[in-house]
């Protein structure tokens, strides 16, 4: 550990800097808690059930195959 240690004493904040620091906590809330996910239904025909969870409330909502993988398309509307 020694090794990781040195390295994330000098170059820790960099890499922090680098992709953005978070000055505010993010606040999971019911709105923007959903995420899209899938359930095998055949795995041996690659056959998926594609849908939306709500990870706070584990609601679930169908999804096309297209919508799971359009990358704008969303549930959440909370910040």
């Amino acid at each position: 550990m020694n090794c990781y240690n040195d390295w994330a004493n000098e170059f820790a904040d960099r890499a922090i800097d680098h992709f953005g620091r978070i000055t505010e906590a993010k606040h999971l809330t019911e709105q923007n808690a959903w995420y899209k996910d899938y359930n095998w239904v055949d795995y041996q025909n690659d056959t998926r059930e594609y849908i939306y969870v709500n990870g706070i409330t584990k609601e679930q909502r169908p999804l096309t195959e297209e919508q799971y993988r359009d990358t704008n398309y969303t549930l959440n509307t909370g910040e």
